[in-house]
């Protein structure tokens, strides 16, 4: 069954790869496709000279991940086996933003996209980097790669693991084809003892499956106030008014929170929002959206103006310095079919957090908070509205689930030193 996966994916490859262009050149996308060409030789599996002169006499481990989320999940594991003076990391994603996320972490050697899964392609990348172990993580499950690197002696292994209802659902309409892939791998480290049961029912043996939680967590520090957001507070009048922080938030996403905040407004008339959209290029469209709604918004971006009532914030990096200034916050892709951010960042924070019903990338972390009182799930921007209302007037109420989440994401921490000890290093 192996040979017939590798033939396979071999053949469908480059129809896939034509489905892609085609799709993208058929989307707002089509502007992506400008560094196709540059991009090519690494999807063929190709490693510049440069980098393996650089790599020249070292023992490499080959990670892999899909995107620049999934990149900060192994950022903190990286860093752990760099402090062990561990082998050399050689980081592959799927995507051109997680390979720039991954060039940023000064303890990986060498970052470039990963080769198809298919057979020459991923041949081509072994035999030219010679890596001794591969590690994939969350659901990055592709097949051809999993059964050329077991072949190859790599001991694949799965860390940061998550798979959710509807992923196994798909999954076992595929799970002849899946299977070879899940066999190679000699280890699971899932980030629930849901996401291990998962893995278990698609035919994953017992044994090869521990809960280890997420690295992610490891990395993630409390955020704090910086002295520039502090001066954008007090140039906007907000010094003491209850700031309700958005992040990461979506298309349509964005209509209902604005619906729940004017609502809530009108039972805590000092509330203020702070918005920061999950994509930078779509700040324009935000700040349109705020100002029919009425707003009078001030951009991170200009110099700041008395009487706002609402702050975009449109560069990176800003996001954490508000949440620390929160007296509640929202975590955007949970109204909208997206499956949720960070959750821990408002929580480390000491915020309580609000999300929406779609939670299934981040779904443990969200149950967790749930139930400890640190979070709410609300269905609609109507019980947005009334939650985020609750908060903006009873700041005593807010400091106590805001410590009831800063408690869970103490707890979700030490994912690292178990994954370690699953890879055995």
């Amino acid at each position: 069954m192996s040979l017939l996966v590798l033939f396979l994916e071999t053949l469908l490859a480059p129809l896939a790869g034509f489905g892609v262009v085609v799709s993208f050149l058929l989307s707002p996308k089509r502007g992506r496709l400008a560094g196709l060409s540059e991009e090519l030789p690494e999807r063929l599996g190709s490693i510049r000279d440069t980098a393996l002169e650089r790599l020249h006499g070292r023992e490499l481990w080959w990670l892999h991940a899909a995107s620049a989320g999934e990149v900060a999940g192994l950022a903190p594991l990286i860093a752990a086996i760099s402090r062990k003076n561990g082998p050399a990391v050689v980081l592959t994603t799927t995507t051109r933003s997680g390979r720039d996320a991954a060039r940023a972490l000064p303890e990986v050697a060498w970052a470039q996209l990963a080769p198809l899964d298919a057979w020459p392609c991923v041949s081509r990348f072994l035999t030219r980097l010679r890596p001794t172990r591969l590690i994939v993580s969350e659901t990055e499950l592709w097949p051809s790669t999993l059964i050329l690197a077991k072949r190859a002696g790599l001991s694949p292994v799965l860390i940061n693991a998550r798979l959710t209802e509807k992923s196994l659902r798909r999954y076992r309409l595929i799970s002849a084809f899946l299977a070879p892939g899940l066999r190679a791998l000699s280890a699971i480290a899932a980030q629930s003892t849901e996401d291990a049961a998962r893995f278990v029912s698609l035919g994953v043996p017992r044994e090869r499956v521990t809960v280890t939680g997420n690295s992610k967590y490891d990395g993630q520090s409390a955020p704090s106030a910086s002295a520039v957001a502090l001066a954008m507070v007090a140039a906007l009048g907000w010094e003491g008014a209850p700031l309700f922080v958005a992040g990461s938030t979506h298309p349509f996403e964005e209509e209902m929170l604005l619906a729940a905040f004017l609502s809530a407004r009108g039972a805590a008339p000092r509330l203020r929002l702070v918005l920061a959209p999950r994509h930078l290029e779509r700040a324009a469209d935000a700040a349109d959206l705020l100002a029919h709604a009425g707003l009078k918004l001030a951009r991170w971006s200009r110099a700041p103006e008395s009487g706002c009532e609402a702050l975009l914030l449109d560069e990176m990096g800003v996001l954490p310095s508000f949440y620390a200034l929160a007296r509640a916050a929202f975590v955007g892709g949970t109204l909208v079919k997206v499956g949720g951010h960070n959750l821990l960042e408002p929580a480390s924070a000491g915020v309580p957090v609000l999300f929406g019903p779609h939670t299934g990338h981040i779904e443990h972390p969200a149950e967790l908070l749930a139930a400890h009182g640190g979070g709410r799930r609300v269905a609609d921007a109507a019980e947005l509205a009334e939650r985020l209302a609750e908060f903006a007037k009873d700041e005593k109420a807010a400091s106590a689930a805001g410590e009831a989440a800063r408690t869970v994401a103490a707890g979700l921490r030490g994912a690292c030193a178990r994954t370690l000890k699953v890879l055995g290093a």
